[in-house]
């Protein structure tokens, strides 16, 4: 073998495994864990409305989640695969800014999906208007969940965790993974021992079980704070 196509093999290689550390590094498999409403029955596809949002727990028992259906189709981005679905508009999303990790708790939340338009200014001073947005009020990031809930405006550095969705033959739906750059260790370090408080448990990095309950946004938290 000659020496170029010696270093055109090695450097194959190379770019192949570096490929296969970007697409792990942004993907993460966790318990894959049935949504159900509080008297038990399932969140199927049927049962989600449009514009409306649930707030569930995944991967851990104490980190938050939007469940969404979108009033559009959600396709797939990077290693996201988007919405589910017919239609591809069943998204869900961490709750959990990635700023200063605003969250929904029960007494108060910040960041919450918006069916109605919001507005915000970009950075040349234009005032932008749209629907469908997850906006956190703590520090005004605003989020694209058709597109990946990618950062429209705002401190926000990285789009929201986006949690994998699977659909069985009945339209039930389960959680089934995180993808993206996520803020689970750091806010439950931030936060752990509040949370574990909250949602009664031992320990506030405990694994969802294999169902997890999802629960109307707008019941979850006593306040939401809009702008």
């Amino acid at each position: 073998m000659d020496r170029r196509r010696f270093t055109k093999m090695c450097s194959g290689l190379l770019t192949g495994a570096a490929s296969l550390h970007a697409r792990a590094s942004t993907q993460s498999p966790y318990r894959q864990s049935a949504l159900q409403f509080d008297d038990g029955t399932a969140v199927t596809l049927d049962a989600l409305h449009p514009g409306e949002a649930w707030i569930f727990s995944y991967p851990y028992k104490t980190t938050p989640c939007f469940l969404i259906r979108l009033n559009s189709s959600a396709p797939q981005r990077g290693s996201w695969p988007g919405g589910v679905g017919p239609d591809q508009s069943v998204v869900a999303f961490s709750a959990i800014c990635s700023h200063k990790m605003s969250h929904p708790a029960k007494p108060i939340t910040h960041i919450s999906y918006r069916d109605e338009p919001v507005s915000w200014y970009s950075k040349s001073g234009e005032r932008q208007t749209r629907a469908g947005m997850i906006s956190c009020c703590s520090e005004r990031s605003v989020y694209d969940p058709s597109d990946g809930a990618t950062v429209l405006n705002g401190p926000a550095p990285v789009p929201l965790a986006a949690i994998s969705l699977a659909a069985d033959g009945t339209g039930a739906l389960s959680a089934t993974g995180s993808h993206g750059p996520d803020q689970y260790d750091r806010f439950l370090e931030a936060f752990g021992f509040r949370l574990a408080l909250e949602y009664g448990i031992s320990g506030a990095k405990t694994l969802v079980d294999e169902q997890t309950v999802a629960i109307k946004a707008s019941d979850f938290s006593a306040h939401q704070v809009l702008c």
